[in-house]
């Protein structure tokens, strides 16, 4: 708010006109019109007398005109005080959204950088085709992927095997982080598992998750450098 609009506010709350108010505070009433209007700005001793004549609380009216009316009277020393006090404020909050705003881009730089400079680890795929029973061989599966091309009787023999074999499949895949050989041996109820490595992957060892927090972070450090601009 404008002080000139402040104080035709107070003179229209206390329903006076401009000449009865103008007697009042013992000024020019052309004077007063000009304060009003803002084309002129008082002096510290019709200051005085207006804040007198309207009862005008220098502490509530600081807060409510803005920032460039309270720098145009700045030469009267009531004024020069809150507006000091003013600004101290104001430098103490910018400076706290600064802070926070090197805090958060700290942080979401520091996240992102570790995402990068993340290293990558090697997984090792086992799979297993099914469970060997006792005194079984550890190949017993690998009939499932022979062909037989012997004589009708064999061929049938052979049919059957594998068909029974197959029939046994309960195919378990296991992921190590540690490589445990082409092959290992497990052991479980009533016989063994034969696992046999048939994949090698890489993967990161930073997980994705951190991406969200770190941009989360870089984000929040531009909003803290823009309500710390707006600020002033």
């Amino acid at each position: 708010m404008k002080f000139g609009v402040y104080i035709r506010n107070k003179r229209e709350k206390k329903g006076w006109t401009q000449p009865e108010a103008a007697e009042k505070a013992e000024i020019e009433q052309s004077y007063l019109s000009k304060l009003e209007t803002g084309k002129s700005h008082p002096s510290e001793e019709t200051f005085n007398r207006l804040m007198a004549v309207y009862d005008i609380d220098l502490a509530q009216m600081s807060q409510q005109l803005f920032s460039g009316e309270l720098d145009k009277l700045r030469e009267i020393k009531q004024v020069r005080q809150v507006v000091l006090e003013r600004q101290k404020s104001e430098v103490s909050v910018v400076r706290s959204w600064m802070i926070a705003g090197l805090a958060c881009l700290m942080l979401g730089g520091a996240l992102l950088g570790l995402i990068i400079a993340s290293e990558y680890r090697s997984e090792y795929h086992y799979r297993s085709q099914g469970k060997i029973l006792p005194g079984e061989t550890l190949d017993v599966f690998d009939i499932i992927k022979q062909t037989q091309l012997s004589d009708e009787a064999e061929t049938q023999r052979f049919d059957l095997k594998k068909q029974a074999m197959i029939d046994r499949i309960d195919q378990k895949d296991i992921i190590s982080n540690t490589n445990r050989g082409d092959s290992f041996v497990e052991k479980v109820s009533d016989g063994k598992r034969h696992f046999i490595k048939y994949f090698q992957d890489q993967v990161r060892v930073t997980s994705k998750w951190l991406l969200a927090p770190a941009l989360m972070f870089l984000l929040g450090s531009f909003g803290c450098f823009f309500i710390s601009y707006r600020w002033k």
